[in-house]
């Protein structure tokens, strides 16, 4: 999905290389399906390491702390932060990535629409584990709460009867 490209080569060399120079520990890890064969070669290095698509992305999600979806461009729902934000992980994300999605920046989720922003969100997060720790549990409630099949059903349903309520 190009908005998806675009936005990690912008993530790439407008926020990663200098957060990779200042913390040589971090590391980028990404996945996805449909990934150009000539990344692995041309951005693997700088502690960044593409997997391509990943048999299971829940465990690939659980297996890293921070879940970062800079889209610059795009429209629709992005089902990838919800599933990250109903596994419990943080997700930083841009205006455009939260478009769709009722969550609340700094509560449910962490938001970002420039290379400065997102680097002070990362070094926020480096050093505030237990903070982060409750934002992906509120993630995952946010979720729960409005995302469920069986909350979406609720709210239909009462949509309905509010309808022929009305009619009647």
């Amino acid at each position: 999905w190009m908005p998806n490209q675009e936005g990690l080569l912008w993530f790439l060399s407008q926020v990663w290389e200098p957060l990779a120079r200042k913390y040589p520990e971090l590391e980028l890890h990404i996945a996805g399906r449909n990934t150009p064969a000539d990344w692995e070669t041309k951005l693997a290095g700088n502690q960044v390491f593409i997997h391509g698509e990943v048999p299971d992305a829940a465990q690939f999600i659980n297996g890293h702390s921070l879940m970062a979806v800079p889209l610059l461009s795009g429209s629709g729902m992005r089902a990838k932060i919800l599933e990250g934000m109903a596994l419990g992980r943080v997700v930083l994300t841009t205006s455009v990535g939260l478009e769709g999605i009722a969550a609340r920046p700094g509560k449910e989720v962490l938001l970002a629409d420039t290379a400065e922003q997102f680097i002070r969100q990362i070094e926020h997060c480096r050093l505030q584990g237990q903070q982060m720790e409750s934002m992906g549990r509120r993630a995952r409630s946010f979720v729960t709460v409005e995302y469920d099949s069986q909350a979406i059903a609720r709210r239909l349903l009462d949509a309905y009867l509010a309808l022929t309520m009305e009619v009647a």
